[in-house]
């Protein structure tokens, strides 16, 4: 649908960090060395070096998921990919996608290990994206549905499956990132 198709627009433009049309293993190096300036972390320290190898190690997993032999995935790939797995897909396919895609943010995110993403972490994560942060409080409290001032694992996974799969243009899963994704139509 045209909602479907904005959303993945604007998740394949955030991960093309570089903004050179395809998403690549330095687009994700990008995001990590931003995140690195971003928490005052200097290269050469351990810290560092875990980062960047999550990235790099997020790479690698997305690159099995879009099954691209030449490590770069343009549009027409994130296209196929999402109507193979997101869209359309194996139900089990979909599921391990969006459970590593919201594992990886907590991995990244939830910096004082507590088992929830706060607003602060929230910002970081738009920040580390260079997603606007104008409507974060805003997204926050849409993807916070028990309105604990928290977003927990399973309300990041239902987030995450709604922005990918629902095509209700009030869906929270709609603001995961920094602003709500409507259709053209809308």
């Amino acid at each position: 649908t045209d909602l479907q198709l904005n959303k993945l627009e604007r998740f394949f433009y955030i991960l093309d960090y570089d903004r050179n049309g395809t998403i690549e293993k330095d687009d994700f190096v990008g995001i990590a060395e931003n995140l690195c300036i971003l928490w005052r972390i200097k290269e050469g320290e351990r810290r560092y070096n875990e980062i960047m190898h999550k990235f790099e190690t997020g790479w690698e997993h997305f690159n099995l998921f879009v099954n691209n032999n030449d490590g770069k995935a343009n549009w027409d790939h994130w296209i196929q990919f999402a109507e193979q797995v997101i869209i359309n897909g194996d139900e089990a396919i979909f599921s391990e996608y969006v459970d590593e895609f919201a594992g990886d943010i907590f991995d990244n995110f939830d910096t004082d290990n507590d088992g929830y993403i706060n607003l602060d972490e929230y910002i970081d994560l738009l920040v580390g994206y260079r997603i606007e942060v104008r409507f974060a409080a805003k997204s926050f409290r849409k993807l916070d549905s028990n309105k604990d001032d928290l977003i927990s694992r399973g309300e990041l996974i239902n987030a995450v499956k709604e922005f990918f799969r629902s095509d209700n243009p009030d869906a929270p899963g709609n603001w995961l990132f920094g602003m709500a994704v409507l259709s053209n139509h809308s």
